[in-house]
């Protein structure tokens, strides 16, 4: 599963859509005083992250505290670490939020209840998108822009930056809104099998137009064709076989290509800041994904993904005042979802790292040797989050990749493993109005 969809999103472009509320308050006093509330709510946590920001700049871009007095007592912030805290806040916040609306039932008093979609439905529906991306604004802003600011990560403007942000804030906005009208339409006509069918139908389309377009942005480098040939050609002393490699431009350092496809149409994406690697650094990436397609684990990532997604949807369907025919019955179904996908957050990412591990041991019983694994995840770390070395306790939980100390470890690795499962079902989520995939 390529990483352009959420790093994009994460950073550069992470997605907003004011103006919906604007359109949805005018109708009536209910909605004029839901946003009075929303509003509330968000002065609230824009103070809160300002906070969060003041005690930022108190660190250096290596992450060393200005205070010798402070630094006795606070861990070194890195990076990496920087951007846990906030994805710990915002994923809290959202689940929190979720939570709270299905105790208090709050999508059955405050939204249609009736199986009809028409403009009212179709505004509140909008409401309700444009409401968490709103919520979201501030930790996109300080996790997109000013987190990598600080740590050096980006030569961004503050303008490019918000260019792009609101260029793709539509594009998702309005992807949310197309999945939940198709949704709420097969729930009408089929119930919640029909729901269910247009949630896999949704997902699929999603990769498939997301692999069209990585395709589209495919490269051709003849002036970086020597280096890459010398590196297929290095993969062969492993005996591994190599599909088609794409080539992507991306102004994002923290972008790492993936794999795109399903069988015989599977393909490598590579980004093109990777062909300035070493012929072996390249090599030990390239053979690193042939064998995540070779092994079936890339599929069975896919597949996992797929199904963690549809059997959410599934089970929060059957929670009090769900369903997938009506507005207020929708969004109760996705609070479910919510706290269903905060679970995937901390199971999946071990069934990622399982994956990544026992491809670097497939690679060293094949004659890599193990210097060579720790030196390209390495400098992919380096172009990342910076952080070769984690608390067991963080990494079994938050990070789907191993650490780079975590692969050299020769501990044994559990059979339950599917290459990228976390990352994907966060983007297969997208068709069911997953609110955590960002």
């Amino acid at each position: 599963m390529i990483n352009f969809g959420l790093r994009s999103l994460r950073r550069s472009s992470q997605v907003v859509f004011f103006n919906s509320l604007a359109t949805v308050n005018r109708p009536s006093l209910t909605h004029r005083k839901n946003h009075a509330h929303v509003t509330q709510s968000i002065d609230i946590q824009q103070k809160t992250f300002s906070k969060v920001v003041e005690a930022l700049s108190h660190v250096d871009h290596f992450g060393s505290p200005h205070d010798s007095a402070f630094s006795t007592e606070i861990p070194e912030m890195t990076y990496g670490r920087a951007r846990l805290w906030l994805g710990i806040v915002g994923v809290g916040s959202l689940v929190t939020i979720a939570a709270i609306a299905l105790i208090l039932e709050l999508p059955q008093k405050m939204l249609e209840t009736s199986p009809r979609l028409g403009l009212p439905e179709f505004l509140q529906l909008v409401a309700v998108i444009g409401a968490v991306t709103l919520w979201l604004l501030p930790m996109d802003i300080i996790g997109g822009f000013l987190l990598p600011k600080k740590f050096k990560k980006t030569d961004e403007s503050f303008l490019e930056w918000l260019r792009n942000y609101f260029g793709t804030a539509f594009i998702q906005a309005l992807l949310f809104v197309f999945c939940g009208v198709m949704i709420l339409l097969s729930g009408r006509t089929y119930g919640v099998t029909g729901g269910l069918a247009a949630i896999g139908v949704l997902m699929i389309a999603c990769i498939a137009a997301r692999d069209r377009f990585v395709r589209s942005r495919n490269l051709k480098l003849e002036t970086s064709a020597g280096k890459l040939d010398e590196a297929i050609t290095k993969t062969q002393t492993w005996q591994i076989c190599v599909p088609r490699i794409v080539i992507m431009e991306h102004n994002d350092l923290g972008f790492t290509g993936g794999v795109i496809g399903a069988g015989k149409n599977v393909e490598i994406v590579i980004p093109k800041a990777w062909l300035s690697f070493d012929t072996e650094e390249l090599a030990t990436i390239i053979s690193r994904r042939a064998l995540a397609v070779s092994s079936g684990s890339y599929m069975r990532g896919l597949v996992a993904a797929f199904f963690w997604n549809l059997t959410g949807i599934w089970l929060c369907s059957f929670l009090t005042g769900s369903g997938l025919d009506s507005v207020s019955g929708l969004v109760t179904t996705v609070c479910g979802f919510t706290i269903w996908s905060f679970f995937g957050l901390l199971i999946l990412p071990t069934v990622s790292r399982n994956a990544s591990l026992k491809i670097d041991q497939s690679l060293l019983s094949r004659g890599m040797p193990s210097e060579m694994i720790s030196s390209a995840a390495s400098r992919m770390d380096q172009l990342q989050d910076d952080e070769p070395e984690r608390p067991r306790l963080i990494e079994t939980i938050f990070h789907p990749v191993p650490s780079v100390k975590g692969r050299s470890s020769n501990g044994s690795v559990s059979r339950i493993e599917a290459w990228n499962v976390a990352r994907t079902s966060l983007f297969f989520s997208w068709a069911c109005l997953g609110f955590l995939s960002r």
